[in-house]
């Protein structure tokens, strides 16, 4: 009896020392693979070779509205832009980095479409400074940048800058020293309104990144360009 209790002991203890082993061995590969995960994100968010040229794909639904103000003082609303292609970017009206590379972007990509097709693009900007707001600030970023009567620069007060931002789930906020940081983010919404594809501008002034981003961006207008009358 001695002997098969001994038995029975020792074959519990193997088990539990097994089962131990095993939870052991998963939890150093579940770890393992978190990071393995977690590198691969990293180096795809920031490799530009990973970015799709033509965009990420949106749902559909309706582009959140808003009143804002020009770079002239004149009042609008995004939905009175409706019946028109709108290519929307949130731009800090005090960069000098990466926001002037989307204003390029936007741009050039607009101008390959050519005269009759680009007249149903509109390009809107929204101020992506909450402490930068005022009108003649985003007309000088305009003028400095060859964009004051290339597209809207659209800037308000702090409070209608950050409900925007929300709607649009666009992170910007300025950081203790005083310097913006946003979400390069760049939307096209089609001529009904709806949210069609989203886009991230690359930290990057290099010709084939600045290429590669024009052509998608000129793709992304064509596929959703509202038919001529």
């Amino acid at each position: 009896m001695r002997n098969q209790d001994s038995m029975q002991k020792l074959a519990l203890a193997a088990l539990v020392a097994t089962s131990t082993l095993v939870l052991f061995v998963g939890a150093v590969w579940g770890i393992r693979f978190y990071y393995m995960s977690r590198n691969q994100a990293v180096t795809q968010s920031t490799n530009p070779s990973s970015y799709p040229i033509g965009g990420f794909p949106m749902t559909g639904n309706l582009a959140p509205d808003f009143t804002l103000t020009d770079q002239f003082g004149h009042t609008m609303t995004l939905s009175s832009l409706r019946g028109h292609e709108v290519v929307l970017a949130f731009i800090d009206a005090r960069c000098k980095t990466l926001c002037p590379l989307t204003a390029q972007i936007m741009y050039d990509a607009k101008a390959q479409l050519g005269s009759s097709a680009s007249s149903r693009v509109d390009l809107v900007a929204v101020n992506a400074n909450p402490t930068a707001t005022s009108i003649p600030e985003v007309q000088a970023w305009s003028i400095n940048h060859g964009m004051l009567h290339q597209w809207l620069f659209l800037t308000g007060t702090a409070q209608q800058l950050q409900s925007v931002y929300r709607s649009y789930h666009v992170y910007a906020q300025v950081d203790s020293s005083g310097q913006d940081v946003h979400d390069p983010a760049t939307f096209i919404i089609d001529a009904q309104g709806r949210e069609r594809l989203f886009f991230e501008t690359l930290d990057s002034n290099s010709k084939s990144d600045l290429s590669s981003q024009e052509i998608g961006l000129e793709a992304g207008m064509k596929q959703w360009l509202p038919q001529s009358h």
